[in-house]
């Protein structure tokens, strides 16, 4: 290598060794690894291939699947059998949103012990001495102290602030300034000293408003807590009925795909008697495919809404993937409920979290108004101090106040401050911006109250009309099937085409479809009106204290016990019998049951 590369190459060395010393030696050491990173930075492409295997298609001359075949794609070959009082269990039990939720309380009543905090009596104590020298001619003396005071500060529930202190100093004057024959002494001052403010920032209710504030912050959390609960077991409970409905659906549609491949055998058989054409048999086999996408559909469906439902159980014997299936034990609830509007709506005022929630936040806005008014007073703070001083050669007689060279007196002081604010503009500002922080909180209250009132009215209505679609889509089912047997019937005689009994086989189809969704319609217009007057699923009900209990203030710090707080104990499920039996609801079942 010339000098003259030599020279060229330094710099670079230079710099990259300058980069390599600036570089933090911490960066991302034990934080983020290495294979995290780089696929942080990379973006792969899909090989298909490697998700999975790959097969040709099929000719369009296959045959297709048996009935049988088809009731495979069911998801699963283990089979659970699921009531209500099971999945609302283990929604309690076991979801993990209800466990995150109820973190939420447990920080709020720390908070809360903060702030309570504030009237904590507190210790300190100061000691310290040297040495202090006079070097002013003609006098170089030196003064040898000690002193040590210990105190004692209550804060006072009503603003004031009371310290007790005492203390204790040693001396040692060379000049014998206090004794001629002896330049040792002690003295001893315990004094007590009590400060009130008797105007602003003086009574309880203003010095206590961070505690109240923080105890309506942890109402508040508890509330949305039992909000977010009563959502997941009524979000739970109409996945249920939804994954119930689905697969009725696939019932249906594979039902249906059955019959249609009976018609193919009777057709074929009626055109090897020479009593059909060919063509007969062509279209009734083209039935019979083209149902197999509805049973396809509504088995993807089924599979889809059973992992809904499994996510909300987050069962271990139940996972996410196809190999369990969900039995429904509980079947749909075919009684007529002829709910009065008024009765829901006085319930769901008195039972709905949001009311509360607006309530608390009235009284927060109460609270800001007095706070803000106690802030337009001028400052008037009383203060006094009072405690005997002791002087002695020892430091018994410092304190005792007797002795040959002993003496004690009584020191004491007291005043008055004032400050007055010229303008109090500040003041006035957060008066005004409490007065209408409490008349946002009245309107809030107000609107919440108008859209209770709209839900519970739209749910009761919704029960009348789910009803009236049950019994329809019975009727209609009855009616469809007895059409299918007679068209049957005649198309085996020979008075009746293929096409007259294709089209009574899908409309059979069709109406038993529309029934299963105006059940699944009906259970779930009464789960929305238990829902919207503030009511959980079922008629055991649930006790947010007892079965989900909430960590309080007084629980004590939970740091050694952290999972106690997410461990729920499953809720006992009475018999479903009467689901409008409320506190001050009048409820009649019409005595036909389905």
């Amino acid at each position: 290598m010339t000098r003259h590369a030599t020279r060229a190459a330094l710099p670079a060395a230079l710099v990259a060794a300058l980069a390599a010393g600036c570089e933090s030696p911490y960066q991302d050491r034990g934080i983020l690894s290495k294979d995290v990173a780089d696929r942080i930075s990379r973006v792969d492409g899909t090989d298909l291939s490697a998700l999975g295997e790959a097969g040709p298609l099929p000719p369009s001359s296959a045959t297709p699947p048996s009935p049988e075949e088809l009731a495979g794609l069911e998801p699963g070959q283990r089979r659970t059998e699921l009531a209500l009082p099971d999945v609302r269990a283990s929604v309690l039990e076991n979801n993990l949103g209800i466990k995150v939720v109820r973190i939420d309380p447990a920080i709020a009543s720390e908070r809360v012990r903060k702030e309570r905090a504030r009237f904590e009596w507190t210790f300190g104590l100061i000691a310290d001495g040297g040495r202090d020298v006079n070097f002013e001619p003609p006098l170089q003396a030196e003064l040898w102290n000690a002193e040590v005071r210990p105190n004692l500060n209550v804060p006072l529930a009503d603003g004031g602030q009371l310290d007790v202190d005492w203390r204790l100093l040693y001396f040692d004057n060379q000049l014998n300034s206090l004794d001629p024959n002896e330049g040792v002494g002690y003295q001893s001052v315990p004094r007590v000293t009590l400060t009130q403010p008797i105007l602003r920032g003086g009574g309880r209710l203003v010095n206590e408003s961070g505690i109240l504030l923080a105890s309506f912050g942890q109402r508040r959390v508890e509330i949305r807590t039992r909000l977010m609960v009563q959502q997941l077991l009524v979000e739970a409970e109409r996945s249920y009925w939804r994954a119930f409905g689905a697969s009725r659906a696939f019932e249906i549609s594979l039902e249906s795909y059955r019959r249609a491949v009976e018609q193919v055998a009777v057709a074929e058989r009626l055109a090897a008697a020479r009593m059909a054409a060919a063509t007969e048999v062509i279209k009734a086999k083209y039935l019979a495919v083209s149902q197999v996408d509805d049973v396809i559909a509504a088995s993807e469906q089924l599979r889809a809404r059973s992992r809904q439902l499994k996510q909300a159980m987050n069962r271990p014997d139940l996972p996410l993937d196809d190999s369990a299936v969900v039995g429904f034990g509980t079947g749909p609830e075919l009684v007529q409920y002829r709910f009065a509007p008024q009765t829901v709506l006085d319930v769901a005022l008195r039972r709905r979290p949001e009311l509360l929630e607006a309530e608390l936040a009235v009284a927060e806005g109460a609270l800001g108004i007095e706070v803000a008014k106690n802030g337009l007073m001028p400052r008037l703070d009383a203060f006094g101090t009072a405690g005997p001083v002791g002087f002695g050669t020892n430091l018994g007689d410092a304190i005792a106040g007797s002795g040959p060279d002993a003496a004690m007196t009584m020191a004491f002081n007291a005043g008055v401050r004032l400050q007055v604010p010229l303008g109090n503009e500040a003041a006035k500002a957060d008066l005004q911006a409490a007065l209408y922080q409490r008349l946002r909180e009245l309107a809030t209250s107000q609107d919440r109250r108008l859209t209770i009132t709209r839900e519970v009215h739209d749910a009761v209505s919704r029960t009348r009309t789910g009803w009236q679609a049950v019994v329809a889509t019975r009727q209609a089912v009855d009616l469809a099937a007895r059409a299918y047997d007679g068209v049957r019937t005649l198309y085996q005689k020979r008075a009746a085409t293929i096409t007259d009994l294709t089209q009574s086989l899908l409309q059979l189809a069709d109406a038993q479809r529309s029934e299963a969704t105006a059940v699944v319609g009906y259970q779930l217009a009464l789960l929305d009106l238990s829902d919207a007057a503030g009511l959980v699923p079922g008629r055991a009900g649930l006790s947010i204290d007892s079965d989900i209990r909430l960590p309080s203030a007084e629980d004590g710090d939970p740091g050694a016990g952290t999972e106690s707080f997410l461990e729920v104990p499953p809720l006992l499920e009475a018999e479903r019998g009467d689901l409008g039996r409320t506190p001050r609801a009048t409820v009649s079942a019409a005595s036909n049951r389905g």
